[in-house]
């Protein structure tokens, strides 16, 4: 009989093995480094929209600034050629002029501003850049590590499975048979009595059934219908 408990160890091992796997393939912290990298790419990609708005605005300054000291070499022309005579004439130009020189100050301010701001996505992103190949190596890494491990424990379910098969020749016909329709029923087939109670429905167990295991026998639970061994 301790082939049988030596069989329901290998497959308790197995099922422990099998919950490893699972929790790495979950593995927390490969899940929030992978959060971690779409946040990052998520952000440089709004920095890169904001960018490219910000370029297109540059160029209409540009543009702007550019006809407007078109506008003003014109108006400085007409105003010391000394052909315009006209005192009122010469009076509305003179205040064309500062208005355009105003109207020209806030361009340049603007333009500095989209220039300064530029200048402060551009970095923003390099850093995104820079995070996010740090991520991507992290998280390679860790897949590295992952199916390292996951190969590791499928060779010892697979070693296991095999010692599984030579305790099964050992094991009686019969009591293989009666433990496999007991573990088709409750995941832990076999258990243990302490304080002459039922490992697996914690009844308490009738005298007769008590000397037996105290004999080193397995026998069944008449309440649960488990196998016990003390």
């Amino acid at each position: 009989m301790n082939q049988i408990i030596k069989l329901d160890q290998k497959y308790n091992l197995i099922d422990k093995i099998k919950t490893k796997i699972i929790y790495i393939q979950k593995y927390p912290k490969l899940s929030e480094m992978k959060t971690k990298l779409s946040k990052i790419n998520s952000l440089e990609e709004m920095y890169i929209k904001e960018l490219e708005t910000l370029k297109k605005t540059t160029i209409l300054l540009e543009d702007d600034l550019k006809n407007k000291e078109n506008e003003l070499k014109k108006i400085n022309k007409d105003l010391y050629s000394g052909l315009i005579k006209d005192i009122k004439l010469l009076d509305n130009i003179k205040n064309k002029e500062i208005n355009l020189e105003e109207s020209k100050e806030i361009v340049e301010r603007d333009l500095i501003n989209n220039m300064d701001e530029m200048e402060n996505l551009n970095t923003k992103i390099q850093k995104c850049k820079i995070k996010s190949v740090e991520l991507k190596q992290i998280i390679e890494n860790l897949n590295q590590k992952i199916i390292k491990k996951t190969d590791e424990y499928t060779k010892k379910i697979h070693v296991n499975l095999n010692q599984i098969e030579e305790l099964k020749s050992e094991i009686n016909n019969d009591d293989l048979i009666k433990y496999d329709n007991i573990k088709n029923k409750h995941k832990n087939a076999l258990v243990k009595v302490e304080n002459n109670i039922c490992g697996g429905c914690n009844v308490e167990l009738f005298m007769n059934k008590i000397s037996k295991l105290d004999n080193n026998e397995i026998i069944e639970c008449e309440n649960c219908g488990r196998l016990m061994y003390k």
